[in-house]
């Protein structure tokens, strides 16, 4: 189908996500989107972008004057931290008051409720949010991995035809696909991207630290975890979260359980077991609902891990 859509793109904000967006438009070349700024209050951060993008396109203007950036854009991505996005928006709408109502404003914070964006949506402009559910921890690792990428895309309640239309395509265009998501319930919905992310993380350098407390080199226990965690992963993919739980807990070994706990104490010292505990409660409450452990068992569990 031809599109209509024409759109001018200046994003605010050239960190790990802005410098991905901007590098990865550039290089998809969509027919009808341009990309024309990218601003940064932080010299480094653009001039990182300036080494990354910069070359792609010769007329692109890189400033350290957001509202220059703006006033370049029909289409505003603001993909600053989500503490100074109100401000952002607040110090544009100042600035461009003349200009203001033929733009479309998006944040791209998976926390933020458009109320962020209220300045410009009060003097006329249209506004959504889209927040991709992704990692971006290296630059070009994400420019290349953009493509498959699911974007939590929030629209005011009454939403502006022409704006979801252009969302749509961007979207598609980058090889995306869009799940909708409430405005009101937008922290729980980053919560759990947290959880799935960040709180992985961190439980693998858990699992990590343990094995150092025994004396297992930290690139050896990587190495070793690493096959078990992408294995478990694969699971998850096919299998669905619930049927892909395997382990002591899932076959309602509470003996093994018990040694474990025992041997924190022993071995890592008081409190190393918390992290342990509430999650073995978690996985036990999960296995319960599989049918594989019965409530008399999930109880024994919930005292052995002394959840309240």
């Amino acid at each position: 189908m031809k599109q209509s859509i024409k759109k001018s793109i200046g994003i605010i904000g050239a960190g790990r996500l802005g410098t991905t967006l901007a590098a990865a438009i550039n290089k998809k070349k969509i027919s009808g989107i341009e990309l024309v700024a990218i601003s940064s209050k932080t010299g480094d951060a653009l001039i990182r972008a300036q080494d990354i993008i910069g070359t792609v396109k010769n007329n692109l203007i890189f400033t350290t004057d957001n509202n220059k950036c703006a006033a370049e854009a029909d289409c505003i991505f603001i993909c600053t931290p989500d503490d100074i996005i109100e401000n952002v928006c607040k110090s544009i709408v100042q600035s461009n008051p003349g200009d203001i109502k033929a733009k479309l404003f998006i944040h791209f914070s998976g926390a933020k409720t458009l109320k962020v964006l209220s300045s410009a949506s009060e003097a006329g402009a249209h506004t959504a949010s889209i927040h991709p559910i992704k990692s971006f921890a290296s630059i070009n690792d994400s420019i290349e991995t953009l493509p498959g990428t699911i974007y939590g895309v929030t629209y005011p309640v009454k939403p502006h035809s022409e704006s979801r239309k252009f969302i749509d395509y961007f979207v598609l265009s980058m090889g995306g696909t869009i799940i909708e998501v409430e405005d009101e319930k937008k922290s729980l919905y980053h919560a759990a991207a947290c959880v799935a992310s960040n709180y992985l993380v961190a439980l693998v350098n858990y699992a990590v630290s343990i094995h150092e407390g025994i004396g297992i080199k930290k690139e050896d226990s990587l190495r070793a975890l690493s096959g078990l965690i992408e294995g478990t992963i694969a699971n998850i993919k096919k299998l669905g979260p619930q049927q892909a739980l395997t382990g002591p807990i899932a076959r309602g070994d509470t003996g093994t359980v018990e040694e474990h706990l025992a041997n924190f104490s022993k071995y890592l010292g008081p409190d190393r077991d918390l992290v342990y505990s509430i999650m073995g409660y978690e996985t036990a409450k999960l296995a319960c609902q599989n049918g594989w452990i019965k409530k008399p068992v999930l109880e024994e569990f919930r005292k052995i891990f002394k959840i309240q």
